[in-house]
């Protein structure tokens, strides 16, 4: 009765505050997200300031840029920096070049073989744990294809030790990633192709321009938006590959394929120091962050446009 009474009085509801119905349902997504990520976000830069090791337990203590001063005479800081942006430049650069050829060769196939372009991308889908553990067996030094197929080519004289040697670890974990990252690629590329429009490639056919020409002017510039995107999204992907490099390597021989994301893990489970992992988290945070923002301003001036 008194609901109803007030009801009355404020037909309306004037002075209530009205949810949007789209701010109720999303509520719980941005409820489960805050928990999953900005709380282990802020956690970590709260143990970023202080020395803390589970080793030591009575010893933890504040030390507000300890941990950050650290990193300056840190060389597997460093190496691992360096490691990481090799192994996303060069996966990145190659897997874009093998990409475009891709989805212009399916671009030209015929109708009835249309379902190729599914099964190329099968890699993609691969996990990267498995795809990891698919090509520790390739490289491996004594029945893997790679040695088989070297010698019997006679590029190679004996087996080589891949996963043993530093710069022929860093080579098979490329070229692990690069096969299990260039159908993404593929499949962009050729969304992309479909969205030229066919007057303007036979406009430029039609001025004489060859197919060199036409792809230079015609539908590079068509892609452009594409491969920027898609290029960011591979580039945070790529910084952040932690199943296939642990599996097929650890982070080794000693720290030649030691990435960011690896040297986190090494210092925080292995080393148990969880202060300092906290810290090199937090600076590769800050990295993906500025990506990150690099990438939503690409997408607004994509649609801007």
């Amino acid at each position: 009765m008194a609901n109803r009474l007030e009801s009355q009085d404020n037909p309306r509801g004037i002075g209530k505050v009205q949810i949007p119905l789209h701010v109720k349902l999303i509520f719980p997504s941005v409820f489960v997200l805050g928990l999953v990520i900005l709380y282990p976000l802020i956690s970590s830069l709260v143990l970023s300031l202080f020395n803390y090791e589970l080793t030591r337990p009575d010893e933890i203590k504040l030390n507000v840029l300890g941990n950050y001063g650290k990193m300056i005479n840190d060389d597997v800081f460093w190496l691992s920096l360096k490691n990481t942006v090799v192994f996303t430049g060069v996966s990145l650069v190659i897997s874009i070049i093998v990409g475009l050829i891709g989805a212009i060769t399916l671009d030209q196939l015929p109708k009835r073989l249309a379902g190729l372009r599914g099964v190329i991308l099968i890699p993609w889908l691969i996990p990267g744990v498995i795809v990891g553990f698919l090509f520790m067996l390739i490289f491996d030094v004594q029945v893997g294809v790679a040695n088989v197929i070297l010698e019997r080519a006679g590029m190679i004289k004996e087996f080589l030790p891949w996963l043993m040697n530093d710069q022929l670890a860093g080579i098979a974990v490329i070229v692990a990633n690069i096969w299990n990252q260039v159908p993404f690629y593929i499949l962009m590329f050729t969304a992309g192709l479909k969205a030229i429009p066919a007057e303007i490639k036979e406009a430029a056919i039609v001025e004489g321009a060859s197919r060199w020409q036409e792809f230079i002017h015609v539908t590079l510039p068509f892609l452009r938006g594409i491969l920027i995107i898609t290029s960011l999204l591979m580039i945070i992907r790529n910084f952040n590959n932690f199943p296939l490099i642990y599996t097929m390597t650890g982070g080794g021989p000693v720290y030649s394929t030691t990435t960011f994301v690896i040297y986190i893990y090494r210092l925080a489970f292995e080393q148990f120091n969880i202060g300092y992992a906290s810290a090199v988290g937090v600076v590769w945070c800050l990295v993906l962050l500025l990506l990150s923002s690099l990438y939503i301003k690409v997408l607004s001036k994509q649609d801007s446009i």
